[in-house]
């Protein structure tokens, strides 16, 4: 008998799928950190490798994301060398009651801090 997935895993990977799926061609992605957002790196480079997305780079904001985002074959880039971010996947820890995402207890670093502020030159 096949084990079960564990619930919790199931819905992270789902998650990551659907915010690898918002990515487009010809942008800048900003890489988060966590479990979830390993997922959305992850299929983000298994939608590079099959052609499905083209000219994209990730801008990491970890140790980790670079890392991962090495190992799926995205390319990378870094704050100082773009205009701005299309896009930006990282995860949350808790939604509010107003629907307000709300991360870990432990500040983000000076490089998740710059990659959520920055702007987007495009419309």
């Amino acid at each position: 008998m096949a084990a079960e997935m564990d619930p919790v895993k199931l819905m992270k990977q789902e998650v990551g799928r659907q915010a690898a799926a918002r990515v487009e061609s010809n942008t800048i992605v900003g890489l988060g950190t966590g479990s979830t957002t390993a997922f959305a790196i992850q299929f983000i480079g298994e939608r590079l490798a099959s052609g499905e997305l083209s000219n994209i780079k990730g801008v990491p904001t970890s140790f980790q994301a670079s890392v991962l985002a090495k190992q799926y074959g995205i390319p990378l880039t870094t704050l100082d060398d773009i205009e701005g971010i299309d896009l930006a996947i990282d995860g949350a820890d808790e939604v509010d009651p107003q629907m307000n995402l709300i991360k870990g207890a432990a500040p983000p670093t000076p490089a998740k801090r710059l990659s959520m502020l920055w702007p987007s030159t495009s419309s």
